[in-house]
């Protein structure tokens, strides 16, 4: 399988991300799930563009993609932990309220969920490697 490369899609992805990430900062709000959504895209961007720029258009063995998929699983769920308490944190900042949008409190709770989100990463890459293997096969599988 050969993996794609950085193109204009990318990088326009990345541009909108931005642009709603900046909307999003400006606006009051105290929920998780905007935050946690964001810090989710942050990861992905961060994870699939490097991964694009570094091995883009190179082609991968079976083993090496279902490793791939595996570890990409494992930094995105990390890497939502960890983006998501950094945006409450910018957020906390860029408003500078005498009760933050996000106390401390929730911050260290985001970041003390990060190994099982890291696990659940990993699992949800495991089943799409798996996923994606399965119907491979079953593409190259000639009817009798």
């Amino acid at each position: 399988m050969v993996l794609p490369t950085l193109g204009r899609g990318t990088r326009l992805l990345a541009l909108t991300y931005g642009l709603a990430l900046f909307f999003w900062l400006s606006l009051e709000d105290t929920s998780v799930a905007p935050v946690v959504a964001f810090g989710f895209g942050l990861a992905i961007l961060i994870i699939g563009l490097t991964t694009l720029d570094k091995i883009g258009g190179q082609w991968l063995t079976v083993r090496h993609f279902f490793a791939l998929t595996v570890l990409s699983g494992v930094a995105l769920g990390l890497g939502t932990s960890v983006a998501t308490a950094v945006l409450m944190f910018f957020k906390n900042a860029r408003h500078a309220h005498l009760f933050p949008d996000y106390p401390t409190g929730m911050i260290v709770a985001m970041l003390e969920r990060a190994p099982w989100w890291g696990v659940a990463g990993g699992l949800l890459g495991l089943s799409l490697g798996l996923g994606w293997l399965a119907m491979r096969r079953k593409e190259n599988e000639r009817p009798v």
